[in-house]
């Protein structure tokens, strides 16, 4: 319900003020019944965290903007940030249904940091969507450990920690979740329409069984959803980062190659965005530039989108073989890590490269690796496999995680 007319905001106001805290009070009310958050934006009154409102002078209604409240979700990733603002709902079960009031994207590597980033959305919200809201919740999956609310990243030379994050959202600690991306993901797999996947193996589903989310991207990231009495447990981990070992004679080369060139060859190196253009890169090494299957002028980051645009539209032979074998390699990974997992729940496989190429996937030796392991062979062919084909499946994860912390919270009466 949105409150209406002057006189509705007279009593709402006065009820902010003689509250004991209007915090708990709005958020009580937004939680119960929809009433909305209210923000002061010219009235010198307005309250500051740790600050106290004395002897308040009449209100004047036209200086009051009455709101619902707003939960901030973001996917961060190396390559791209997505950012959006959504209505906090009443209850858990439709909230993947709620669409954005707003949302904006932005490359990753055009700001130091998130909080340059997160600054430039709030000022374009302000432009774009409403000069006055207030946030009350905000949730982040970002690529890299996320430990203690500490986040170093991976793929970019940020630093994001949830004290800073609270600081510029005017929120505590406590309403701001950092998780893992890959967590967010998996998060994101228990609202998924059906459309928005292709079974690449049917299988034989376990709805109360283990899944795993295998996400390639710009890196490789990994995660375990288990299912649980009170709702799903998700288990980060950066499997990513371990090693890589050939399956085969013709591929020891390759690994003599990484060893050379990073000391270490994990299975991010030839399994993401960076390891399709590792694979370039051996495969090309010696090569004069006039012989070379792309142009020498791209930019490192332009070289995995050119190979696999190569490689299905079949213009290079080379290229082919580059995604075949990148092909090759997500399948005994996310193979191997369904075996340790056990997921007869499902592998999901997300990121941003499985959906862009799907139609390769389909026709690779994806599904004969994966299943390659011997004698368990028949076990990870009763594994459904799925290519997720929902660009937002991270952004969705962070949502719902930030929704579940508001509705806690408001619940039990918490305040800010």
């Amino acid at each position: 319900m949105v409150a209406n007319g002057a006189e509705r905001d007279d009593n709402i106001a006065a009820t902010f003020y003689d509250h004991k805290d209007p915090i708990q009070f709005l958020s009580r009310k937004s939680a119960s019944s929809h009433i909305c958050f209210i923000e002061l934006t010219q009235d010198p009154r307005r309250r500051e965290k740790g600050s106290a409102v004395a002897n308040p002078s009449p209100i004047d209604p036209q200086n009051i903007a009455v709101h619902r409240p707003l939960i901030l979700a973001g996917d961060i990733g190396g390559t791209k940030t997505l950012l959006a603002l959504f209505y906090a709902p009443a209850d858990i079960k439709n909230a993947h249904e709620t669409p954005a009031a707003f949302k904006k994207e932005y490359p990753s590597r055009n700001f130091e940091s998130l909080e340059k980033v997160l600054e430039t959305f709030l000022q374009e919200a302000r432009s774009g969507y409403s000069k006055s809201f207030l946030i009350a919740g905000a949730a982040f999956g970002i690529a890299g450990p996320v430990v203690k609310g500490r986040c170093q990243t991976t793929n970019l030379p940020w630093v994001v920690e949830t004290d800073a994050l609270g600081r510029l959202l005017r929120l505590s600690d406590k309403d701001v979740v950092l998780v893992n991306d890959l967590v967010a993901t998996a998060w994101g797999t228990t609202c998924l329409d059906p459309k928005e996947t292709f079974a690449l193996n049917a299988g034989q589903p376990d709805h109360r069984g283990t899944r795993v989310v295998v996400a390639p991207g710009t890196g490789l990231g990994e995660s375990i959803l288990v299912p649980g009495e009170k709702g799903p447990v998700v288990i980060p981990t950066e499997g990513g980062h371990s090693d890589w070992a050939p399956v085969s004679p013709s591929d020891i080369p390759l690994l003599t190659y990484l060893w050379s060139r990073f000391g270490h060859a994990s299975v991010e190196r030839v399994v993401s965005g960076q390891g399709i253009a590792n694979l370039y890169h051996f495969h090309t090494q010696g090569q004069p530039a006039e012989a070379l299957p792309l142009d020498p002028s791209l930019h490192e980051e332009e070289i995995p989108a050119a190979v696999t645009h190569a490689a299905i539209s079949r213009h290079d032979p080379l290229c082919t073989m580059i995604l075949e074998n990148f092909c090759r390699f997500l399948g005994q990974e996310a193979g191997n890590f369904a075996l340790k997992s056990l997921a007869t729940g499902g592998v999901y496989l997300a990121g941003g490269i499985p959906g862009k190429i799907q139609s390769y996937l389909i026709r690779s030796s994806f599904m004969e690796n994966f299943v390659n392991k011997g004698r368990y062979r028949k076990i990870l062919s009763e594994i459904p496999v799925h290519i997720v084909d929902n660009p937002e499946i991270g952004l969705m994860g962070a949502w719902q995680l930030a929704v579940q912390r508001f509705l806690d919270k408001t619940s039990q009466g918490e305040t800010r």
